[in-house]
């Protein structure tokens, strides 16, 4: 798959560097932004905290938030359930195509998944609800 994201001229991540530009984004270091490109009902059951979504499916729905938090950001970091879900890699496109600078988009391929399975926080609810479940913040 990292192959394929480079082909494309996407940036692929592994779960650490994930957690790492998780930390800079907490501590201010740089503008890094999360971008949950699953649909409503698995964001809402736990993202990555503080992550906009952007479901690929209906652009239309997210842009407007998303687009200028992406083009603001020094990285963006996108993600999906992980394993064969590609719709992290559709959504870096579609983030791409609409003007964010490709050089800032990364990849983060294994997803929410290996996330929660590394015990890495999760926000449950919409984006900046504060509600929180498993982990090490």
């Amino acid at each position: 798959m990292a192959a394929r994201l480079r082909g494309k001229g996407l940036n692929p991540i592994d779960g650490i560097e994930a957690a790492k530009l998780f930390q800079d984004l907490k501590s201010g270091r740089d503008l890094v932004v999360f971008v949950d490109a699953r649909d409503d009902r698995h964001y809402e059951e736990g993202h990555i905290p503080v992550a906009y979504q952007f479901d690929r499916y209906y652009p239309e729905k997210h842009l407007p938030a998303v687009l200028p938090a992406c083009l603001s950001a020094t990285k963006i970091v996108v993600y999906c359930t992980g394993g064969n879900c590609e719709d992290s890699e559709f959504a870096a496109l579609t983030l791409r195509d609409a003007g964010v600078a490709p050089e800032r988009l990364m990849v983060y391929a294994a997803g929410i998944v290996e996330w929660t399975a590394a015990l890495r926080p999760v926000e449950i609810g919409g984006r900046d609800s504060g509600q929180m479940r498993g982990a090490n913040p």
